[in-house]
């Protein structure tokens, strides 16, 4: 892996290779990715941490199914707000990230400009997440739009895109 003069990653097909592995299960052990990948064990732990260091890996993820750990709502809820300033938009996204229920928080560009990922027991309580939110920042919120998950298929492969 080289970094170009623009600071775009160059990786090549050992590289590739050594992502599609950890994406498929980041939590299997480097014997085994330099198994599969038909690489030496030191070639695929000197890449990982060279993808590591310069960012094209930014972390190993569990991705955990809410409905499973007593969470059987999750909706995606986006938030088109009033022209925010600086530092009201850090406090909104703090506290986003703060919260315990929300799993995903993201800065958008269009017409709504956050989304979040809420994790709720029951209706009630995604109710109350979402009313806290609007009474804390009624000065913020503009509009929003709820969009309940029914069952994802395909989240954060990026090994295609190499």
């Amino acid at each position: 892996m080289k970094l170009t003069t623009s600071g775009k990653a160059k990786l090549d097909s050992k590289d590739k290779k050594i992502i599609e592995q950890l994406q498929k299960n980041c939590r299997q052990s480097v014997s085994r990715i330099a198994k599969a990948t038909k690489l030496p064990r030191d070639v695929v732990v000197y890449r990982i941490k060279k993808l590591e260091q310069s960012k094209v890996i930014s972390g190993h993820h569990s991705y955990i199914n809410p409905a499973k750990i007593g969470y059987p709502l999750y909706s995606f809820v986006l938030f088109q707000c009033y022209n925010l300033k600086p530092e009201v938009e850090g406090r909104f996204i703090s506290y986003l990230v703060a919260h315990k229920n929300l799993a995903y928080v993201a800065k958008n560009s269009g017409e709504f400009d956050f989304t979040i990922g809420v994790c709720a027991k029951d209706y009630l309580e995604f109710d109350e997440i979402l009313r806290q939110i609007r009474q804390r920042f009624v000065d913020v919120i503009k509009d929003i739009k709820i969009t309940p998950v029914i069952e994802e298929y395909k989240i954060y492969q990026m090994s295609e895109l190499i």
